[in-house]
């Protein structure tokens, strides 16, 4: 089964594997300030791939998140956050991306809901919400089509039956019929479509597996999508793409040093 660690380079199918390097992240990541009664992590392993390992009170690792390091920055209206119900050191963000007007903060182009790799920090500075921030944003593609040119696209269009535009970021919260009930943790999910600006070609330094990095025009905003080569094998910039994506942010702002 295909995890978000497969789309920067880890091939991990055992839970042993995850806990092992889980504790090396711990043992070379950076210390960030974190809520009482628990640690944070950030280990840059290189060519853009990091691992937040986030520790519990006697510094033991209670889970591992990846991030695509994207160098860049996206406006944001953060209206909520939330503790994972199940699993309190870990939390989510809801967002508006790309406010037209900074006093109204639902005038975002697209609704998403986001994994904060950077929560167990980030939520001891968060200030009144909903309030404007900058994020980190990466998406880690689940599935992933390409089309040469938009005939390409239209003909698939009508052979499946699946009507997508072809420039969106659509969360999978915001779009379902049933959002789940009240307490529910918000699935941090989306469907992307739009055209390929960039295709970086990248290799995990740790495991030396290659994986791809587009940067994809969804309809005014280009986001990244980090993908395993055999998952976006054959892409070039100009295509089309459809991607089911896991989403993944940070807010550097709010992070401070442990």
């Amino acid at each position: 089964m295909m995890t978000y660690f497969d789309c920067v380079g880890f091939q991990l199918p055992r839970g042993s594997d995850v806990e092992a390097l889980a504790e090396q992240a711990a043992r070379l990541g950076q210390p960030l300030a974190a809520e009482p009664g628990f640690g944070l992590r950030r280990w840059q392993v290189g060519d853009g791939v990091e691992l937040w390992a986030e520790l519990g009170p006697t510094g033991q690792p209670l889970g591992l998140l990846p991030f695509f390091e994207t160098g860049a920055r996206h406006r944001a209206a953060v209206v909520a956050v939330g503790h994972d119900p199940e699993n309190p050191e870990e939390g989510w963000g809801e967002v508006w991306l790309d406010p037209t007007d900074p006093a109204e903060p639902y005038s975002g182009r697209f609704p998403l809901v986001c994994d904060l790799v950077d929560f167990l920090c980030v939520v001891q500075y968060l200030p009144p919400l909903p309030a404007s921030m900058d994020l980190e944003l990466a998406c880690f593609a689940d599935a992933l089509v390409g089309f040469r040119d938009s005939l390409e696209w239209a003909a698939s269009q009508h052979a499946t039956g699946f009507r997508l535009p072809p420039r969106t970021f659509a969360s999978t919260w915001h779009t379902s019929l049933d959002e789940g009930a009240d307490g529910d943790r918000p699935d941090a999910t989306a469907w992307i479509a739009g055209t390929v600006e960039q295709l970086h070609r990248r290799t995990n330094p740790l495991t030396r597996r290659p994986f791809v990095n587009l940067r994809v025009d969804v309809g005014g905003v280009v986001v990244d999508l980090v993908a395993p080569e055999d998952l976006a094998g054959g892409l070039e910039p100009g295509w089309l793409v459809q991607a089911g994506a896991w989403v993944l942010a940070r807010i550097p702002g709010l992070e401070r040093p442990g």
